[in-house]
Parts: C-alpha cells; sequence; structure tokens
C-alpha cells in the first residue's frame, strides 16, 4: 500500500532517524517509490534528506506550516 503525506508524515514524527529502507519495509513499498514519495515532500520543504554513508536519512523540518497542514 502506498502511503499519502500524511501517513507518511506521522511516520516520520513517531520514528526518529528513518532512512529511505526503513520507510519501504514499514510500508512494503520499493525503495524508488520512497524516493518519489520524499521528493514532493522536499520541494514542499517539509523534509530534508541528508546522505549518511550509503543511506539517506530523512529529517521532518518543525516549521509552523508544515505542522498546520498536517495536523
Amino acid at each position: 500500500m502506498i502511503p499519502n503525506e500524511k501517513e507518511l508524515i506521522e511516520f516520520l514524527k513517531k520514528n526518529d532517524l528513518v532512512n529511505f529502507s526503513k520507510i519501504a519495509k514499514h510500508f512494503e513499498i520499493n525503495n524508488a517509490t520512497v524516493s518519489d514519495l520524499i521528493d514532493s515532500l522536499v520541494k514542499k520543504k517539509i523534509v530534508t534528506v541528508k546522505s549518511l554513508g550509503g543511506s539517506k536519512i530523512v529529517i521532518l523540518k518543525w516549521k509552523k506550516e508544515a505542522r498546520l497542514l498536517y495536523l
């Protein structure tokens, strides 16, 4: 099942450090699909992606706009 943005943001709020593989395993989707989902959130400036070694870590921004959109 492919999550919508609200489900993905809730997952990011519950988990501290999340990489693409952890998201893919939780929602049972491919890493390429995770990349597409996260890219849309990056464009909306809700999350940032940091590369650490071979992993890409997703960090949720705690902006006022992001909280209002998805509460």
